[in-house]
């Protein structure tokens, strides 16, 4: 079904994001495969973040180096210079790999700064890059109140990890998370149909979330495309499992009939 999904979304253009913000890209890639403190994450990822609701490594890693690329191009309205903009992105990077350490837990985003916060110590940042980490690890959760930075560049760090992760809801959710999602639950694909309209309504939420000024003019894109497949792949799936869906319905208006 993963397979099936993502050829259905390959018939729609990729996001504007990817070709405007290239070189952008480009650097935070470069970073995030070079730079000691950010391979070092990787290693810790690797070996103990769980594939939990379909956010495991590959997601970390997605995030964190959109949320990189977010940062460097924000970091030039900042006028910082070449080298602060690089550390910031670096600063992204590392939140970005970490910010879904606890993932399966109640209120999660604060829970995995919590985690987060033993392992920053053997990275051997200053206590106000530890706390941009933290703070942006703790408010990267939607609809939730974020906690204000007294840092210009604090608050880039912490919105560019929110835009980066939010970006995830966008084509990525329909054709890879929800289907880890739904392997890591042992769920049925007519269990999920039942649940996709009011899943499309929340989705559709997020597009006036967006917090930096790139995630702005970007970010509702990813949505958008998001949802069209969304609604490709929910007619192609009821095609798809049409019987089951028939059983389903059965069987669930016999339980409440017993009820």
């Amino acid at each position: 079904m993963m397979s099936a999904c993502q050829k259905i979304a390959a018939s729609f253009p990729v996001p504007q994001f990817y070709e405007s913000c290239k070189e952008d890209l480009r650097i935070a890639q470069v970073l995030f495969a070079e730079d000691p403190r950010v391979l070092k994450c990787q290693k810790y990822i690797l070996n103990n973040l769980q594939e939990n609701l379909g956010h495991g490594a590959e997601h970390a890693e997605k995030v964190s180096v959109e949320a990189g690329a977010l940062v460097y191009r924000e970091g030039a309205k900042l006028s910082l210079q070449d080298v602060s903009r690089r550390e910031a992105t670096i600063l992204a990077e590392i939140a970005g790999l970490l910010h879904d350490l606890c993932r399966g837990e109640k209120d999660h985003s604060q829970a995995s700064a919590r985690a987060a916060e033993p392992i920053l110590r053997d990275f051997f940042l200053t206590p106000e890059k530890e706390k941009f980490i933290l703070k942006a690890i703790t408010n990267h959760e939607a609809f939730t109140e974020p906690q204000p930075l007294d840092s210009v560049l604090g608050q880039t760090i912490s919105d560019a990890l929110y835009d980066a992760d939010k970006f995830r809801w966008g084509p990525d959710n329909f054709t890879v998370t929800l289907w880890r999602m739904l392997r890591f639950a042992q769920a049925s694909v007519p269990r999920l149909l039942s649940r996709f309209p009011k899943g499309m309504k929340g989705i559709s939420r997020i597009k006036d979330t967006f917090r930096t000024e790139t995630g702005k003019r970007y970010g509702p894109e990813f949505i958008d495309l998001g949802l069209q497949i969304g609604e490709e792949i929910y007619r192609f799936l009821k095609v798809r499992f049409a019987e089951e869906i028939l059983a389903e319905e059965k069987k669930l208006g016999t339980e409440s009939r017993k009820k």
